[in-house]
């Protein structure tokens, strides 16, 4: 049986035939534990093995809950084209090249490079104090450090990789990328950037799912502050223990 988080709340998702009844809703944040969405990937007969680095633990990574959730949506989903807004060090990038067919092509989106002095400025101390002062900090990382986790993949995945460099709310998705079926958003976090990112989303994505990255982040709450807005009319689903949230569009889990 569900879980109940407490009174008045939404029951937790915490099987399989939980999860097929509740991507039904139209609206709300919905709570689930990783292993609904581990039962669901056997009943669909997915593929269990996956390949990852160890998760990397300074600022700006992801955990390992938040890989296999990604992994797992990626294999559910099966899309012929993956968007990434925030290809940052290339992490999650090559997790997505790695965990797809060669059918799939991945699209990794980050700022243009210029280290202003502003951001030379920032270190990672600061960036622990605010949301604005923590991405200053990962695109000083970034101007430095480049995509090193792509530095290895094989000339076949990085024929299947394109890493686009330009602000990712001034592109018009459907001129640049026509469609997708998985759009993972972890760009910039401020509340306008995820609408505009979560409006160019969901402007090309017909069938599959769009992802959030820093969902209950105690650093980056405007992304938190924005799902529960654009929940009221959209059902989005919200790993436990994960910073990962999604929503499916014209899928059915």
């Amino acid at each position: 049986m569900d879980g109940i988080t407490g009174s008045g709340m939404q029951k937790v998702i915490d099987s399989a035939e939980a999860l097929r009844s509740a991507v039904a809703a139209k609206s709300g944040i919905h709570e689930l534990k990783l292993r609904a969405l581990l039962e669901r990937g056997n009943e669909l007969k997915v593929a269990t093995e996956y390949t990852a680095n160890l998760p990397p633990i300074e600022i700006g990574s992801i955990t390992l809950v938040d890989q296999v959730v990604l992994v797992l949506l990626a294999k559910i989903v099966n899309p012929r084209k993956i968007i990434e807004i925030g290809t940052y060090k290339g992490f999650t990038t090559r997790l997505f090249i790695e965990n797809t067919p060669e059918g799939c092509d991945v699209v990794s989106i980050d700022l243009p490079k210029g280290l202003t002095a502003h951001l030379a400025e920032t270190d990672e101390r600061s960036a622990l104090s605010s949301a604005e002062q923590n991405d200053d900090y990962l695109r000083k990382r970034q101007e430095i450090d480049g995509e090193i986790y792509l530095a290895s993949i094989t000339e076949a995945q990085r024929k299947r990789l394109t890493l686009v460099k330009e602000d990712s709310t001034k592109i018009n998705f459907k001129e640049a990328f026509q469609s997708a079926e998985m759009i993972f958003i972890d760009g910039g976090h401020e509340h306008q950037i995820v609408r505009a990112d979560t409006e160019n989303a969901f402007g090309i994505v017909k069938s599959g799912v769009i992802v959030w990255h820093d969902y209950s982040s105690k650093i980056h709450g405007d992304v938190t502050e924005y799902l529960a807005e654009f929940s009221k009319s959209q059902a989005v689903f919200h790993v436990a223990n994960s910073l990962v949230a999604f929503a499916l569009v014209n899928f059915e889990l």
